[in-house]
Protein backbone atom coordinates (compact mmCIF):
# COMPACT_ATOMS: atom_id res chain seq x y z
CA UNK A 1 0.00 0.00 0.00
CA UNK A 2 1.51 3.40 -0.71
CA UNK A 3 1.15 5.50 2.27
CA UNK A 4 4.35 7.38 2.81
CA UNK A 5 2.40 9.90 5.67
CA UNK A 6 3.17 12.71 3.62
CA UNK A 7 0.51 15.94 4.33
CA UNK A 8 -0.78 17.26 1.69
CA UNK A 9 0.92 20.66 2.44
CA UNK A 10 4.29 18.91 2.98
CA UNK A 11 3.92 17.30 -0.20
CA UNK A 12 3.05 20.30 -2.48
CA UNK A 13 5.97 22.32 -0.56
CA UNK A 14 8.53 19.61 -0.60
CA UNK A 15 7.94 19.40 -5.05
CA UNK A 16 7.98 23.25 -5.19
CA UNK A 17 11.37 23.07 -3.04
CA UNK A 18 12.55 20.68 -5.90
CA UNK A 19 11.37 21.93 -8.97
CA UNK A 20 13.68 24.97 -7.70
CA UNK A 21 16.54 22.82 -6.68
CA UNK A 22 16.32 20.79 -9.29
CA UNK A 23 16.03 23.64 -12.33
CA UNK A 24 19.41 25.08 -10.73
CA UNK A 25 21.32 21.29 -10.76
CA UNK A 26 20.36 20.38 -14.02
CA UNK A 27 21.57 24.54 -15.49
CA UNK A 28 24.86 24.81 -13.90
CA UNK A 29 25.34 20.96 -12.92
CA UNK A 30 25.47 21.41 -9.12
CA UNK A 31 23.05 22.74 -5.85
CA UNK A 32 20.54 20.41 -5.78
CA UNK A 33 21.42 19.13 -2.65
CA UNK A 34 22.62 22.80 -0.66
CA UNK A 35 19.40 24.34 -1.61
CA UNK A 36 16.35 21.15 -0.94
CA UNK A 37 18.24 19.69 1.90
CA UNK A 38 17.33 22.88 4.66
CA UNK A 39 13.73 22.65 3.65
CA UNK A 40 13.24 19.13 3.29
CA UNK A 41 14.66 18.61 6.99
CA UNK A 42 12.10 21.41 8.14
CA UNK A 43 9.19 19.50 6.28
CA UNK A 44 10.01 15.89 7.30
CA UNK A 45 13.14 15.08 8.23
CA UNK A 46 12.85 11.06 6.43
CA UNK A 47 12.99 12.93 3.23
CA UNK A 48 16.73 13.64 3.46
CA UNK A 49 19.20 12.01 2.76
CA UNK A 50 17.70 8.81 1.22
CA UNK A 51 14.61 9.92 -0.76
CA UNK A 52 16.27 13.36 -1.55
CA UNK A 53 19.22 11.08 -3.02
CA UNK A 54 17.48 8.68 -4.56
CA UNK A 55 14.69 11.44 -6.70
CA UNK A 56 18.26 13.30 -7.25
CA UNK A 57 19.53 10.52 -9.57
CA UNK A 58 16.78 10.64 -11.38
CA UNK A 59 17.71 14.11 -12.42
CA UNK A 60 21.15 13.65 -12.85
CA UNK A 61 20.45 10.64 -15.02
CA UNK A 62 18.38 12.95 -17.25
CA UNK A 63 21.58 15.52 -17.38
CA UNK A 64 23.44 12.88 -18.48
CA UNK A 65 21.97 11.11 -20.94
CA UNK A 66 20.58 15.05 -22.38
CA UNK A 67 23.81 15.94 -22.64
CA UNK A 68 26.02 13.14 -23.30
CA UNK A 69 27.48 13.19 -26.59
CA UNK A 70 30.71 15.95 -25.63
CA UNK A 71 31.53 13.05 -23.43
CA UNK A 72 34.78 11.60 -23.76
CA UNK A 73 34.73 7.99 -21.99
CA UNK A 74 38.56 8.44 -20.98
CA UNK A 75 37.48 11.20 -19.21
CA UNK A 76 34.40 10.09 -17.31
CA UNK A 77 36.73 6.70 -16.73
CA UNK A 78 39.06 8.53 -14.48
CA UNK A 79 36.48 10.23 -13.11
CA UNK A 80 34.43 7.43 -11.91
CA UNK A 81 37.55 5.78 -10.60
CA UNK A 82 38.78 8.95 -8.89
CA UNK A 83 34.80 8.90 -7.15
CA UNK A 84 35.31 5.67 -6.27
CA UNK A 85 38.82 6.33 -4.56
CA UNK A 86 37.51 9.42 -2.77
CA UNK A 87 34.49 7.63 -1.51
CA UNK A 88 36.66 4.54 -0.16
CA UNK A 89 38.84 7.09 1.72
CA UNK A 90 35.99 9.41 3.14
CA UNK A 91 34.25 6.23 4.60
CA UNK A 92 37.55 5.72 6.22
CA UNK A 93 38.40 8.82 7.24
CA UNK A 94 35.00 8.88 8.96
CA UNK A 95 36.44 6.09 11.84
CA UNK A 96 39.37 8.13 12.21
CA UNK A 97 38.64 11.78 11.83
CA UNK A 98 36.37 14.29 13.15
CA UNK A 99 33.82 15.10 10.59
CA UNK A 100 32.76 18.10 12.10
CA UNK A 101 36.65 19.09 11.99
CA UNK A 102 37.18 18.26 8.30
CA UNK A 103 34.13 19.87 7.09
CA UNK A 104 35.75 23.39 7.93
CA UNK A 105 39.08 22.26 6.14
CA UNK A 106 36.89 21.34 2.87
CA UNK A 107 35.13 24.71 3.07
CA UNK A 108 38.28 26.59 3.23
CA UNK A 109 39.52 24.91 0.22
CA UNK A 110 36.84 25.58 -1.47
CA UNK A 111 36.94 29.05 -0.92
CA UNK A 112 40.92 29.04 -1.49
CA UNK A 113 39.49 27.95 -4.83
CA UNK A 114 36.50 29.68 -5.82
CA UNK A 115 39.37 32.58 -5.05
CA UNK A 116 42.30 31.85 -7.10
CA UNK A 117 39.30 30.99 -10.22
CA UNK A 118 38.05 34.60 -10.02
CA UNK A 119 41.41 35.73 -10.04
CA UNK A 120 43.77 33.60 -12.31
CA UNK A 121 43.30 30.18 -11.64
CA UNK A 122 42.76 28.39 -15.14
CA UNK A 123 41.87 24.55 -14.63
CA UNK A 124 42.79 22.57 -17.78
CA UNK A 125 40.54 19.76 -18.43
CA UNK A 126 42.81 17.01 -18.24
CA UNK A 127 42.57 13.37 -17.18
CA UNK A 128 44.29 13.62 -13.63
CA UNK A 129 42.68 16.99 -13.33
CA UNK A 130 39.54 15.15 -13.12
CA UNK A 131 40.74 12.36 -11.48
CA UNK A 132 41.57 14.45 -8.79
CA UNK A 133 38.68 16.66 -8.29
CA UNK A 134 36.35 13.54 -8.56
CA UNK A 135 38.33 11.90 -5.88
CA UNK A 136 37.85 15.06 -3.46
CA UNK A 137 34.45 15.06 -4.43
CA UNK A 138 34.46 11.60 -3.08
CA UNK A 139 35.91 12.49 0.38
CA UNK A 140 33.80 15.09 0.20
CA UNK A 141 30.61 14.03 -0.36
CA UNK A 142 31.08 10.85 2.09
CA UNK A 143 32.33 13.02 4.84
CA UNK A 144 30.26 16.45 4.86
CA UNK A 145 27.37 15.18 1.93
CA UNK A 146 27.99 17.79 -0.37
CA UNK A 147 29.62 15.99 -3.88
CA UNK A 148 29.63 19.07 -6.52
CA UNK A 149 31.98 21.93 -5.78
CA UNK A 150 35.74 20.54 -6.60
CA UNK A 151 34.45 18.27 -9.45
CA UNK A 152 32.57 21.85 -10.76
CA UNK A 153 35.70 24.00 -10.10
CA UNK A 154 37.22 21.91 -12.41
CA UNK A 155 34.77 21.33 -15.52
CA UNK A 156 34.07 25.41 -15.09
CA UNK A 157 35.81 26.37 -17.78
CA UNK A 158 34.85 23.36 -19.77
CA UNK A 159 31.76 23.12 -21.98
CA UNK A 160 28.16 23.98 -20.62
CA UNK A 161 27.13 20.80 -21.69
CA UNK A 162 30.17 19.21 -21.40
CA UNK A 163 30.28 20.35 -17.98
CA UNK A 164 26.03 18.97 -16.87
CA UNK A 165 26.96 15.75 -18.77
CA UNK A 166 30.09 14.88 -16.80
CA UNK A 167 28.61 15.86 -13.63
CA UNK A 168 24.99 14.20 -13.98
CA UNK A 169 26.76 10.99 -14.88
CA UNK A 170 29.02 11.07 -11.87
CA UNK A 171 26.70 12.13 -9.43
CA UNK A 172 24.42 9.32 -10.56
CA UNK A 173 26.50 6.95 -9.85
CA UNK A 174 27.32 8.83 -5.72
CA UNK A 175 23.91 8.77 -5.53
CA UNK A 176 22.84 5.58 -6.28
CA UNK A 177 25.69 4.70 -3.88
CA UNK A 178 24.72 6.61 -1.03
CA UNK A 179 21.40 4.80 -1.43
CA UNK A 180 22.79 1.73 -1.28
CA UNK A 181 24.98 2.72 1.43
CA UNK A 182 21.75 3.59 3.60
CA UNK A 183 20.33 0.35 2.91
CA UNK A 184 22.80 -1.47 4.03
CA UNK A 185 22.55 -0.35 7.40
CA UNK A 186 18.81 -0.29 8.05
CA UNK A 187 18.63 3.41 6.99
CA UNK A 188 16.46 3.21 3.63
CA UNK A 189 13.48 1.19 3.11
CA UNK A 190 9.68 1.04 1.85
CA UNK A 191 8.85 4.12 2.86
CA UNK A 192 11.79 6.16 1.65
CA UNK A 193 10.99 4.39 -1.40
CA UNK A 194 7.36 5.80 -1.67
CA UNK A 195 8.98 10.00 -0.13
CA UNK A 196 11.55 9.21 -3.04
CA UNK A 197 8.85 8.52 -5.30
CA UNK A 198 6.68 11.74 -3.81
CA UNK A 199 9.29 13.74 -5.07
CA UNK A 200 9.61 12.55 -8.60
CA UNK A 201 7.19 15.12 -10.06
CA UNK A 202 9.12 18.30 -8.75
CA UNK A 203 12.02 16.48 -10.25
CA UNK A 204 10.35 16.27 -13.25
CA UNK A 205 9.37 19.76 -13.95
CA UNK A 206 12.24 21.12 -12.33
CA UNK A 207 14.03 19.02 -14.99
CA UNK A 208 11.44 20.71 -17.91
CA UNK A 209 11.96 24.61 -16.68
CA UNK A 210 15.80 24.18 -16.80
CA UNK A 211 15.44 23.85 -20.68
CA UNK A 212 14.99 27.58 -20.95
CA UNK A 213 17.78 28.50 -17.85
CA UNK A 214 19.92 26.63 -19.92
CA UNK A 215 19.76 29.50 -22.39
CA UNK A 216 20.49 32.14 -20.09
CA UNK A 217 23.52 29.84 -18.30
CA UNK A 218 24.94 29.28 -21.57
CA UNK A 219 25.56 32.57 -22.52
CA UNK A 220 29.26 32.90 -20.55
CA UNK A 221 27.04 32.72 -17.54
CA UNK A 222 27.93 28.98 -15.94
CA UNK A 223 30.91 29.39 -14.90
CA UNK A 224 30.12 32.17 -12.60
CA UNK A 225 27.43 30.02 -10.95
CA UNK A 226 29.53 27.39 -10.33
CA UNK A 227 31.46 29.52 -8.47
CA UNK A 228 28.69 31.06 -6.60
CA UNK A 229 26.81 28.02 -5.53
CA UNK A 230 30.78 26.24 -4.76
CA UNK A 231 30.88 30.07 -2.42
CA UNK A 232 27.58 29.19 -0.74
CA UNK A 233 28.36 25.50 -0.13
CA UNK A 234 31.63 26.45 1.40
CA UNK A 235 29.47 29.14 4.33
CA UNK A 236 27.60 26.75 5.14
CA UNK A 237 29.81 24.25 5.84
CA UNK A 238 31.81 26.83 7.70
CA UNK A 239 29.04 28.24 9.69
CA UNK A 240 27.39 24.71 9.99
Amino acid sequence: MFDPGLSLYALIIANLVMVIASALQASIGIGMALLALPFLVWLDPRLVPGPMLLAGAALTLISAIHNWHPVQPRHFGFSLLGLAVGTAVGAVALSLVNAAYMNKVFALVILLAVLLSVTRLHIRVTSPALFAGSCVSGVMGTMAGIHGPPLAIVLQHADPGRARAMMGALFFVAYLTSVAALYAVGLFGVVHLQLAACLLPGVLVGAFAARWLVRFVDRGRMRWGILVVSFVSAVVMLVS
